[in-house]
């Protein structure tokens, strides 16, 4: 969640994402784990798994969705699983799909790699319905001509779980590698991501 007012914006930190959420549980009648076990029963919810799907799905109040995808966002970037350094597509592919799993919106995202296979940024540049007019290769690589990196991994979901390319993803993929020629700076995949599984264009020849 971001904070704005007329001339900055402000990231909320852990904690007041946490306080927002549990402001929401309030709001439903949730002020204490009794209560909280009480309602995980009502909607018979017993595994992480469930309650993503229910968090995502439409019997979940919009505000309590919101509040708690944005405290997933910030849990799964202070994941002790990702590592500094990604030395295969199968890690970038798992770590991707973990990231974008339950998102209700296309998204693109970027990992901006150095010559050490070191990850310098990970960003949102895209969310909504992708394609060659949103998407454009000039924005994906603006930042990485800020970080200076040497490849980039590009990855979208597909919130249906269908992991097909499309025509935009076949249009897209063409693109970025050949701007990626022209600036010199490694294009090494095309990730795209559903339902915690990937497909890496790159794997699959596709590119």
């Amino acid at each position: 969640m971001i904070k704005k007012n007329s001339n900055h914006c402000f990231v909320n930190t852990d904690l007041e994402l946490l306080t927002h959420l549990f402001e929401q549980f309030k709001d439903q009648g949730i002020t204490d784990f009794k209560q909280l076990i009480l309602f995980l029963r009502k909607h018979e919810l017993t595994s992480f798994d469930e309650l993503v799907q229910y968090i995502t799905g439409p019997d979940c109040p919009d505000e309590v969705a919101i509040a708690a995808e944005e405290v997933f966002d910030r849990l799964r970037m202070a994941s002790p699983k990702r590592k500094a350094v990604l030395t295969s597509s199968v890690e970038v592919g798992n770590y991707l799909a973990d990231k974008l799993v339950g998102h209700k919106q296309e998204e693109l995202w970027a990992l901006y790699i150095d010559n050490g296979s070191h990850v310098i940024a990970e960003k949102k540049l895209f969310q909504g319905t992708l394609n060659r007019s949103v998407a454009h290769p000039r924005e994906i690589f603006r930042w990485a001509v800020i970080y200076g990196c040497s490849g980039i991994f590009i990855a979208h979901n597909h919130p249906s779980g269908k992991l097909m390319p499309s025509s935009n993803d076949f249009e897209l993929t063409e693109d970025l590698n050949e701007v990626a020629k022209m600036m010199k700076i490694d294009f090494l995949d095309h990730f795209i991501v559903g339902q915690g599984h990937y497909l890496s264009m790159r794997e699959e020849k596709l590119f």
